[in-house]
């Protein structure tokens, strides 16, 4: 009877007994896996007879389907519907599979905590999602859909169009326990590039941030007390980090076009490995190293690294990968600060940038903090290299006083942009410096 079924139907099939059966499971990667490993692997509170790790708690041996590889309610023989591909925005646990144990409830023996990256990483223990599920009902987070369509249409290698959108980013049978590993996570990395779905990232040397750009990336404040992940006080230069930066960037390039369907647009397209100096391109918090002065806060202004200009950092650093009540997926907690951002107000996003960018404040405690005018025109104490001389009238740029009416600071500092903004305002004062 097997010999006549299909080839991939037969592969399945057979994989699908083997490791249903324990004393047949091909061993290795998937036993070492968070979801494999017989200590703290999946155990679903509705499949108690099989023992924890068994491939049952996730597929049914016993499938109804006529074909288990077939787009339907569930296919890959799953205990309930994979994705659904209609839902775009506020998630319910229905809608994906992997929420079923990374939700709450849990059908998880015991339940599975999932904490941010701001709280898992960064020490910040303030409220904050508990679970996947609701780390992606915030106001920003990676849509799945968009991640569902991409993926089938970009990584049809590994991806089809009955995968979740969860496995364009991980490899359930691979995955392994990072968060219980917080001040050393790249050994228990729990990501796959999309061109090597087959293997983990950044477990391996040549895989860590430090390896991305070496000797230009430091870690930031952890919340607590060391660098982040973890509070690791001997360790600062990525070297205990999975490289989230070329991660990110096998998607989010400068070649891929991605539609966001909760923002209506193109997202835009980063260019974090290109060095083209001061006029682009390359973002100068990626490789293109910062050509001029600026003034930055510890651990950077003091790095252990032994530079002062040039830094690289990693996605994470400022973004959470699954969702955020910031805007723009940004974390709740950066370097070591605490950060609200309220996109309706001008000077929003600038809360963000104090966490590793010295402000007015910080030159003059007597000024408010995320005041930006000295920084930008000089005047203050200690300002060096302020990019535009003390304007003659304020209200050219600014329609008015600038402490009243400041310029929204994502005309200009985002990625991939310059100062343009002023060629349409007050051309005299363009520099084409990038600003990002």
């Amino acid at each position: 009877m097997l010999a006549t079924l299909p080839k991939i139907k037969l592969v399945f099939i057979l994989g699908l007994v083997f490791c249903l059966h324990g004393s047949l499971v091909w061993g290795g990667s998937f036993l070492l896996s968070a979801h494999g490993n017989k200590d703290i692997g999946v155990k679903n509170i509705n499949y108690q007879a099989y023992s924890r790790g068994n491939c049952a708690h996730c597929h049914q041996q016993h499938s109804t389907q006529k074909d288990p590889l077939v787009l339907n309610n569930n296919p890959f023989a799953l205990f309930a519907s994979n994705f659904d591909t209609s839902s775009t925005t506020g998630y319910q646990q229905e809608d994906d599979f992997c929420f079923y144990c990374h939700g709450n409830p849990s059908v998880q023996e015991g339940g599975i905590t999932n904490y941010d990256y701001a709280r898992t990483f960064g020490g910040y223990t303030v409220n904050g999602p508990t679970t996947i599920l609701e780390a992606f009902q915030q106001n920003s987070f990676h849509n799945l859909y968009d991640i569902w369509t991409f993926a089938k249409n970009t990584f049809s290698s590994f991806f089809t169009p009955y995968s979740n959108p969860c496995v364009a980013c991980h490899n359930p049978h691979l995955v392994r326990r990072i968060k219980a590993n917080v001040t050393d996570p790249a050994p228990y990395t729990v990501v796959s590039l999309p061109t090597d779905h087959g293997s983990l990232w950044g477990d391996e040397n040549g895989e860590r941030m430090s390896d991305f750009d070496p000797g230009k990336y430091q870690a930031p404040k952890h919340y607590q007390s060391g660098y982040e992940p973890g509070g690791n006080a001997a360790v600062w230069d990525g070297s205990n980090l999975p490289d989230y930066a070329t991660f990110c960037t096998a998607c989010h390039n400068p070649v891929n076009t991605i539609y966001s369907t909760t923002l209506g647009r193109n997202l835009i397209k980063i260019e974090w490995v290109d060095q083209g100096g001061e006029s682009g391109p390359g973002d100068k918090h990626g490789k293109n190293s910062a050509t001029e002065d600026v003034e930055l806060k510890s651990p950077y202004a003091d790095s252990n690294l032994g530079i002062s200009l040039g830094f690289t950092t990693s996605c994470t650093d400022c973004h959470e990968p699954h969702g955020s009540p910031n805007p723009f997926l940004i974390r709740r907690e950066v370097n070591g600060v605490v950060v609200n951002i309220d996109l309706s107000q001008k000077n929003g996003i600038g809360w963000l940038c104090r966490a590793c960018h010295m402000d007015d404040h910080d030159f003059d405690p007597d000024i408010p903090e995320n005041s930006w005018h000295h920084v930008h025109h000089g005047g203050g104490p200690l300002i060096e290299d302020p990019p535009y001389p003390s304007p003659v009238r304020c209200g050219w740029c600014h329609g008015g006083p600038p402490g009243a009416n400041p310029i929204p600071c994502l005309n200009c500092h985002q990625h991939g942009l310059d100062d343009s903004w002023l060629q349409d305002v007050y051309s005299t004062y363009y520099t084409g410096r990038r600003c990002f």
